[in-house]
């Protein structure tokens, strides 16, 4: 029950975080705040956006359309264990820094990435207790949110 809790209060925190780092930001939208425009770092505010969302549309599928009850391990999960985060963490806080480039944004996305990080650390604890060793083994074999390492792993085990 407190894991439940704990994770119901970093999801609040989290949401309330996103909300304020939101890309198309109100404090921006309003002019409330005058962000920096170095052109080159707005484009890679982008770059992060679109591949946070290409992290999350397919385990968003996977999760929600499929409604799976089994463990996932093959497609976005064989690269790394929590795209869905790790999707949220790039499209939403970094993504915001690198587009505003404001003191606050950074403010903001240092507690909400500490949120979602700690939110993926309660979920792997839940996973291991429904899935039991399976996932112990998925854990060592697939990192949680290094999409590089992920890559450069799945890259050295197809040759």
């Amino acid at each position: 029950m407190k894991q439940s809790s704990n994770m119901g209060f970093l999801f609040s925190i989290a949401g309330i975080l996103s909300v304020l780092a939101f890309p198309c930001n109100p404090l921006i939208i309003f002019k409330v705040l005058e962000p920096n425009d170095i052109k080159v770092l707005w484009y890679i505010g982008w770059i992060f956006w679109a591949v946070g969302i290409a992290l999350i549309i397919p385990s968003y599928y996977y999760i929600f359309f499929h409604k799976v009850k089994v463990l996932v391990d093959s497609g976005i999960y064989s690269i790394i264990r929590h795209p869905m985060y790790l999707g949220w963490i790039l499209s939403i806080f970094v993504a915001t820094i690198f587009l505003y480039q404001h003191w606050l944004f950074v403010i903001i996305a240092i507690p909400g990435i500490a949120s979602v990080y700690l939110i993926s650390r309660q979920e792997e604890h839940l996973n291991v207790e429904r899935f039991g060793d399976d996932y112990k083994r998925y854990m060592q074999v697939v990192p949680r949110m290094n999409l590089l390492m992920g890559i450069i792993r799945l890259v050295r085990t197809k040759k």
